[in-house]
């Protein structure tokens, strides 16, 4: 009897010991949500081509890029420049080109590479996800933009890529539209049968 009491005692200042949340959640059920924040925001996800035609607030992207730069990148070297377009000039420059190529989103996100790093390709491709997830988390809505990105290397957009004002050896990879969502479509299939278990 007095060995369950003894027991009894050490539980109830176990469970009183636990951190809570002001809450009143306890860490592992944080972590847990946590979890499933990151699994929801990358489910949800979806390319979007219908943008409502108000503008992101430059503190909302501010937060958005300061976030995306946590990418990994091959020692750190961070082989990217990033060029935010909200210039309604350009944007019709763009447009002039080809109409409908970035949806009409009041935001254009340009992503260069550095020519001379042999992973500058997969370091902007992993920083252009990061972007997107980053913006879904915050209800924004992406679409990444490898036709405008093959547009701004032709002689055609010269004048566009001298505006973005990118080092030299530097050369626009692919754009992202980034703006308020204008649609929720369905998520496309995925084929599941590409993932192979090797044991």
């Amino acid at each position: 009897m007095k060995l369950n009491f003894l027991f009894l005692t050490a539980a109830i200042i176990l469970a009183s010991c636990t951190p809570k949340s002001p809450e009143g959640e306890s860490p592992v059920a944080k972590e847990a949500d946590k979890k499933q924040i990151v699994a929801e925001t990358i489910l949800n996800r979806h390319s979007i081509r219908s943008f409502k035609p108000e503008q992101v607030p430059q503190e909302v992207i501010d937060t958005l890029l300061r976030t995306a730069i946590n990418a990994p990148s091959a020692n750190n070297k961070q082989p990217w420049e990033i060029r935010v377009i909200q210039k309604v000039e350009i944007l019709d420059k763009i447009k002039a080109l080809n109409a409908g190529i970035f949806h009409n989103s009041p935001t254009v996100i340009v992503i260069a590479k550095d020519k001379n790093n042999p992973s500058a390709d997969l370091d902007c491709g992993i920083l252009s996800q990061t972007i997107m997830l980053a913006a879904e988390s915050m209800d924004l809505g992406t679409c990444p933009l490898g036709g405008l990105g093959r547009l701004l290397t032709t002689p055609e957009a010269k004048e566009i890529t001298d505006s973005l004002e990118l080092p030299e050896d530097y050369e626009v990879i692919l754009a992202i539209s980034l703006g308020y969502k204008n649609e929720t479509p369905e998520a496309k299939p995925r084929d599941a049968s590409k993932i192979k278990y090797i044991n």
